[in-house]
């Protein structure tokens, strides 16, 4: 009975092992959880896994029906002859078309160019690098026109023309020359030039042993590349008795001239050719509305340099106030070597002749070739071209 038991036994574990496998089923699951067989298990359950799921593919796999697939294969055949010529025609008008890339590409906006305009003198932080440049422009500075044209340049086939103005602004500024004059400090936009008080009337102000003066600073003077003398021309009030404006005029041209010399001496070739008369009303001036007297003082100074000069002109200073009260209507006689003095009610930003504010000298229609737009303590000034 046993032994019936147990072959019993062995064919229901068998018959249920076979069943078990030909039905796909995991043995891994049905084994149990045999930790020493795990590998054997999880290998055994991927390969029943890939059986079944052919199988399975086989099964849901339905034939053809051959009359069904040559009908379709004929009516594709016949859309494919139909649709053919169409596709032959496309191609011909696609390879007639040039080949053209869109210009999908959006050009990077160009910076917009910086006004130009300048902050406040006093405050700007490149004047020294302004006054190299300008020194070293002497064809700039020197020039006889206000500003150099840019050559235009040439167009690129294919490109678009566009006017580069980024460097404008550079090129306008080395145009520009900045100095000071008198007993000023040195001009916050640089220090191309200065001009030093020689002295007034029968009076020298310069001191050849110092290079300097009451109204000439010796350090604006070595600092700067170029160098120009100014006489503040006197009136009749404090000429010597008994001499005539004429003679007082030449008078003054002379000691002008000598000291003028002087000061070369000591500063060599950066002294210009010019001596600037300062015209304007004090007591070491002209005599306010003495229009004859100051008319004729003014032009025999002229008279005198021109004749003795040997090369030294003479330049004329003044405010437009100062020139009608000095001089009335007179027309100056000083053509390129105009300094005019005008201080607008702050420092002014646009130090170029844009600016409204750079004058024509009084009596002319000359535009000043230097601008003295600050004074006071400081003289600060400005010129597109330098006498």
């Amino acid at each position: 009975m046993k032994t019936s038991n147990k072959w019993m036994k062995s064919m229901v574990v068998t018959t249920a092992l076979s069943f078990g496998l030909m039905s796909g089923g995991t043995f891994a699951q049905a084994a149990g959880m045999d930790k020493e067989k795990g590998e054997n298990v999880k290998a055994e359950q991927a390969v029943h896994s890939k059986l079944e799921h052919e199988r399975e593919k086989e099964t849901h796999v339905k034939p053809e029906a051959p009359e069904q697939s040559k009908a379709e294969e004929n009516q594709h055949q016949a859309e494919k002859q139909q649709e053919e010529p169409k596709r032959q025609a496309e191609e011909k008008a696609n390879s007639a078309k040039p080949n053209v890339k869109p210009n999908t590409e959006k050009k990077a906006e160009k910076p917009q160019k910086a006004e130009n305009k300048r902050v406040n003198s006093q405050a700007s932080e490149h004047a020294s690098e302004t006054a190299v440049q300008h020194a070293n422009v002497n064809s700039a500075i020197l020039s006889s026109a206000p500003t150099e044209e840019t050559p235009e340049q040439p167009e690129v086939p294919g490109e678009e023309s566009e006017v580069v103005t980024e460097s404008n602004e550079a090129e306008a500024a080395a145009d520009y020359a900045y100095g000071s004059d008198s007993a000023s400090t040195a001009n916050p936009e640089g220090q191309d030039f200065y001009i030093g008080k020689l002295g007034y009337g029968s009076k020298v102000q310069f001191d050849t042993t110092t290079g300097g003066g009451i109204f000439f600073n010796s350090d604006r003077a070595e600092e700067a590349t170029y160098l120009y003398g100014y006489w503040f021309l006197s009136g009749m009030q404090i000429a010597p008795d008994g001499i005539s404006p004429i003679e007082w005029g030449e008078n003054q041209a002379a000691l002008a001239l000598e000291t003028y010399e002087a000061m070369k001496s000591v500063y060599g070739t950066k002294v210009r050719p010019v001596i600037f008369i300062d015209v304007e009303p004090a007591y070491t001036g002209m005599n306010s509305y003495d229009y004859a007297n100051n008319q004729l003082i003014y032009s025999a100074f002229i008279d005198y340099l021109e004749k003795y000069g040997e090369g030294v002109k003479p330049g004329t200073y003044s405010s437009p106030w100062s020139w009608e009260v000095s001089m009335g209507e007179y027309t100056p006689n000083t053509p390129g070597a105009y300094w005019v003095a005008y201080y607008p009610m702050e420092v002014p930003t646009d130090l170029t002749t844009d600016n409204s504010e750079w004058l024509e000298f009084p009596g002319t229609d000359e535009r000043a070739e230097i601008w003295q737009y600050f004074g006071g303590e400081n003289d600060y000034n400005v010129a597109w071209m330098l006498p």
